[in-house]
């Protein structure tokens, strides 16, 4: 047998020394994990063995386990141990593809692209035998999900274990770990492993957020030095804005489990829920004067649908997790910060889908080393950490593989029997004249594995009418009844206060749709079953030259999308400012209102084509499109009155950059890049004042917080007549620069002393906040902001507690809170709902020849807040005509 070299600490600088000036010798001395004479994999797979020693680095192989020599381990293919520099995506890919190749236990499939064109790969990995049935196996899983369940034989059934690292690409140590894991899965040898493959399906995701993962990769190793210096100012340790935390469009995908707004998430779903693991591992990183947590959260902060069952199993594998963890003598903690509330992360999500949602989170060493409160934090330990989970994980989803079965077929019996025996049998959601918004929220309940139909004639309850064209149905009797009942949730009530995330997400809110309650069955073969593919309306438009011109309803949410284009073809658009009634071609009535654009094409002949190409696209995607033969209306202005304003095309610039929330900024940058195909400027702050901002009509302030030495600048370009959009606590900022408004009511002029225990200072401090919840507001149709929009009402978003002042002038505050009742969803003190009342939500400032459009809430929070986003796209097109 072969012998294993241990690497000392100094070994390891000495090390990267040699790889930095190419020293080929460094290959050959300094061996670390696996065999020094190994100079390659072998042509086939054969019966020879290596056996690594326990005098490992980090000592984190398994003592006495055997690996099989035609497998190329990490240091063969990538020149130097995991651990010892961040490894690129590329890296990973190419030698997890390699695996794949090399072992009969590996397939891998490319499940999605990122924005940025990388690969999302996920590897399956199973014993011989239940490769030769893995179709069986998985129809055998999703039967689990039905009533007839009883059918399924548990016996020999194998549980599906899903590994998914590094969702936060700055989180290294997950990713870096995931390629020894394949390793250890692809070529370890033994009974134990072999009891894994037999008793799993082990579906691993080398990474979830490859862009994110590649940014912070390419800066560590752009900074890190021939001596590994652990200073936590060291560049190496710092990373620039956007962090690497973030996916292309710099989102949170751990938050986007929920949303799908991403194809990350969506091209996760698409094999999540054929197999609808029995395991979902999620692995992070956390500050870097922590240790190691793992699952169970804070008990009282657990999702109040979570079945009891879901956090006794969590609470099983905790047991293996600590006697790994303990036999490398590696500290932990659980049952503190983290919890199991917002099901759209990727260690809850799992919870309401009848499996085991698993958090690590690992003290980050960012770079190679760094210092701490308990001396140095090396990479190579992070990393070590992160494997003796991923393993103590696989040897308890196979020693508790029975009791996984049994809670899953239990957890979709249990389900079905509540949607059974509740009254509601139906939800009927509306978006008048939205066809697009419907679509859009139909899709995300079919990426969740929850089916919707459309009626196939009008449809009558009780004394209410509901459109065919604009309704979509819900049954309750679905599998997944618990994540449907989660995502229309509007608890405001809660046995815990404190979150560590939002406390309220409800989906038909966020995308402004109406909700009912059915009490009646539907016959489902009479419905009209929704399908991904089925995305458009499939309408036809014809030009002619007997045409004035054409009518865009604006309340679909193609409307944004049809006046852009448009615009950039150097099409003239008009816009109503007030309702109208035309004929239509059948000699009946047609009424518009508020935002209806108007497209004269006789006097438009060389825009023919761009017309005629813009508008065929928009009746194929829902949009309603009325020809006219005249400019006559029957009611309200004529199409050549002052109350239709000729647009200009929108130039945008968006500040980003340090001191901005690449959050907020992000969300901006992805609705105008990838949905409306706006071309948007991204300024950098640091080169602010060297800008030019002469050329654009707009400037987007997107969160975050405004360095004094930009103002005079911003405010110059409002007063030279430019559009500042501030969104989010922002907007509060900017309005006391203004010197309008305050950001907090003055603190009573006599404080009397008061004593607390000091340990409860967190919690209350976090009970004041509004870290995510959803408030009514009341809106005027007629403002410009409010363009396209019908009902009074709109549901907003709002995570921060500063307020803005209403503006004295009454025209100027298009947007308020409910005076009466304004939370609708989720957590808020009574305090801060006594000063959400009738409050503003959003104000226009004018300032010199310009203005400030300041919107206190996130108008494109996480990027599926649909209804306001569309607020924010006003501010955009129309922001000139919010003048009052």
């Amino acid at each position: 047998m072969r012998q294993f070299i241990r690497l000392s600490s100094c070994s390891i600088v000495v090390l990267i020394f040699q790889i930095c000036v190419g020293d080929g010798s460094a290959n050959a001395n300094f061996d670390g994990y696996f065999p020094a004479t190994v100079s390659g994999a072998a042509s086939s797979v054969t019966s020879a063995v290596r056996t690594p020693s326990d005098e490992l680095p980090t000592s984190m192989w398994p003592e006495g386990v055997e690996v099989n020599s035609a497998i190329t381990t990490p240091r063969e293919f990538f020149g130097f141990d995991i651990g010892e520099r961040h490894l690129s995506h590329a890296q990973v890919a190419s030698y997890v593809r390699l695996l794949a190749k090399e072992s009969p236990r590996i397939s891998i499939e490319q499940y999605a692209a990122t924005h940025g064109g990388r690969p999302l790969l996920l590897l399956t990995i199973t014993s011989k035998a239940n490769r030769q049935r893995l179709g069986e196996i998985q129809k055998a899983h999703r039967q689990l999900t039905k009533a007839n369940s009883d059918r399924v034989d548990l016996g020999e059934l194998p549980a599906v274990i899903n590994m998914g690292y590094g969702v936060h690409g700055d989180e290294a140590s997950a990713t870096n770990c995931a390629p020894l894991v394949a390793f250890y899965l692809a070529a370890a040898q033994g009974d134990e492993i072999n009891a894994w493959l037999e008793q799993c399906v082990i579906l691993l995701d080398p990474s979830l957020n490859p862009d994110g993962f590649n940014r912070f990769a390419n800066w560590v190793n752009r900074y890190r030095g021939r001596v590994a210096n652990p200073d936590s100012q060291d560049a190496e340790h710092n990373q620039m804005w956007p962090a690497g935390r973030v996916n292309y469009y710099w989102f949170d995908l751990n938050r986007d489990w929920l949303p799908l707004v991403h194809p990350e998430s969506r091209g996760r779903m698409t094999w999540y829920h054929k197999w609808k693991p029995n395991v979902v591992l999620d692995f992070h990183e956390m500050g870097t004067n922590s240790t190691f947590f793992f699952q169970p959260g804070i008990p009282q902060r657990t999702n109040p649908l979570t079945p009891q069952r879901n956090q006794q199993l969590t609470r099983e594998f905790g047991g293996f997790h600590a006697k790994a963890l303990d036999q490398r003598g590696s500290l932990y903690f659980t049952q503190e910060r983290f919890d199991d509330f917002y099901m759209g992360k990727g260690s809850t999500y799992p919870d309401l889908h009848g499996s085991v949602g698993i958090l690590f989170e690992q003290a980050s060493s960012r770079g190679v080393v760094q210092g701490n409160q308990d001396g140095l934090l090396r990479f190579h330990e992070t990393v070590a950490n992160q494997f003796t989970a991923s393993l103590s994980s696989l040897r308890a989803t196979t020693a508790m593989r029975a009791k996984l079965n049994n809670y899953k077929k239990t957890f979709y019996l249990n389900a079905l029997k509540q949607a059974k025996s509740q009254p509601v049998k139906a939800y009927l959601f509306q978006s008048e004249g939205n066809w697009s918004r419907l679509l859009e929220f139909a899709a995300v309940l079919k990426r969740h594995d929850i089916q919707s139909y459309f009626l196939p004639a009008d449809f009558t309850y009780g004394d209410e009418e509901f459109s065919a064209d604009f309704s979509l149905v819900v049954p309750t009797a679905q599998a997944e009844f618990r994540f449907l009942q989660s995502l229309l949730m509007r608890r405001t009530n809660f046995k815990e206060n404190v979150f560590y995330d939002v406390s309220s997400w409800t989906l038909p809110l966020a995308y402004g749709l109406t909700q009912r309650t059915l009490k009646q069955d539907f016959d489902l073969d009479e419905l009209v079953p929704f399908k991904i593919q089925k995305l458009t309306s499939g309408g036809d438009f014809e030009m002619s030259d007997e045409h004035l011109g054409y009518l865009v309803d604006f309340k679909d949410d193609i409307g944004p999308w049809v006046l852009n284009k448009l615009l950039l073809a150097n099409v003239k658009v008009r816009v109503a400012k007030k309702p109208f009634t035309v004929k239509n071609g059948n000699g009946g009535l047609d009424d518009f209102s508020y935002g209806t654009l108007a497209v004269i094409s006789k006097n438009q002949q060389t825009r023919h084509e761009a017309i005629d190409r813009v508008l065929k696209e928009a009746v194929k995607r829902g949009a309603k499109v009325l020809p006219v033969k005249t400019g006559l209306s029957v009611a309200g202005p004529d199409l050549g009155s002052a109350n239709f304003e000729v647009l200009k095309v929108p130039k945008v610039a968006l500040l980003v950059g340090k001191g901005t929330s690449f959050y907020s900024a992000g969300s901006v940058w992805h609705l105008l890049d990838t949905q409306i195909g706006m071309p948007v400027t991204l300024l950098k702050s640091d080169e602010f004042s060297r800008s030019r901002l002469d050329s654009y009509s707009t400037l987007v302030l997107a969160g975050g917080s405004l360095s004094s030495e930009h103002w005079s600048k911003i405010e110059s370009f409002a007063e030279n007549g430019g559009t500042v959009l501030a969104l989010g606590s922002l907007a509060v900022t900017v309005q006391k620069e203004l010197g309008t408004g305050t950001a907090l009511p003055p603190p009573p002029t006599v404080t009397p002393v008061i004593q607390k225990q000091f340990d409860t200072a967190a919690t209350e401090r976090a009970l004041k906040l509004i870290s995510g919840a959803i408030f009514k507001t009341t809106v005027d149709p007629s403002h410009p902001l409010l363009f396209g929009f019908q009902d009074k009402s709109l549901a907003v978003f709002r995570n921060h507690a500063r307020f803005l002042e209403p503006s004295k002038n009454p025209y100027c505050n298009p947007v308020i809170y409910d005076s009466e009742s304004p939370l609708m969803a989720g957590y808020c003190s009574d305090e801060n709902v006594e000063r959400f009342k009738g409050a503003a939500s959003v104000v226009v400032q004018p300032k010199g020849k310009g203005r400030f459009i300041l919107m206190a809430d996130d108008p494109n929070f996480r990027g599926f807040w649909k209804a306001t986003s569309r607020v924010f796209l006003n501010g955009l097109f129309f922001g000139d005509l919010v003048d009052p």
